[in-house]
């Protein structure tokens, strides 16, 4: 039985001997044949009759564990021949196999909680007054967090063309939006 792997390449390699015939104008090529289909790989022969053919990774080309027939055939001027034929069995030349045997339930995490409270706002009056002058923007048109997704690129327009005219610095941008989203909840 022929082993053939899907995970490495590998060489086909025999010796040929054919008499009347050039070996140097000779074709050597070999057949994989599954139940569903077939594959060919062409080879070379050199002058001194050495028969290499190369086989690509038939990893996604040939199922794992497939099995079938593989045989060599030499074109030699005008004549065909099959001078060799075997079973071949697919498999991968690598692999890793893991058995859990059991599992330790005894080792438990503790969770750390962290309670954060008597944290003010650091909201200054400018930044109240941006959120104050967004929020009622978007409340003339109709915007709340309903349909907050829909009317996104609406949204965007009317911060930009606020920005534009009352421009809000960076570092504070993040906490105006915020502070707009809170807003919007308590519509």
């Amino acid at each position: 039985m022929y082993k053939l792997f899907t995970d490495k390449p590998e060489l086909f390699e025999c010796d040929i001997k054919i008499e009347g015939a050039s070996l140097t104008k000779s074709v050597a090529r070999l057949v994989v044949e599954t139940q569903d289909y077939s594959l060919l790989f062409k080879g070379t022969i050199n002058s001194s009759g050495k028969c290499k053919v190369p086989i690509r990774k038939l990893n996604g080309l040939i199922d794992e564990n497939s099995k079938g027939n593989i045989r060599l055939e030499v074109i030699a001027e005008d004549t065909f021949f099959t001078p060799w034929k075997s079973n071949f069995k697919i498999q991968k030349s690598k692999k890793v196999t893991v058995e859990v045997k059991s599992q330790n339930n005894k080792t438990v995490l503790k969770e750390n909680k962290v309670q954060v409270s008597n944290v003010k706002n650091q909201i200054t009056k400018k930044e109240t007054n941006h959120v104050v002058n967004i929020l009622k923007l978007l409340i003339r048109e109709n915007i709340n967090l309903k349909n907050l997704h829909l009317k996104k690129p609406r949204v965007n327009k009317i911060v930009a063309t606020y920005t534009k005219h009352k421009p809000i610095s960076n570092t504070k941008k993040k906490t105006v939006i915020k502070e707009v989203l809170k807003g919007l909840t308590k519509k």
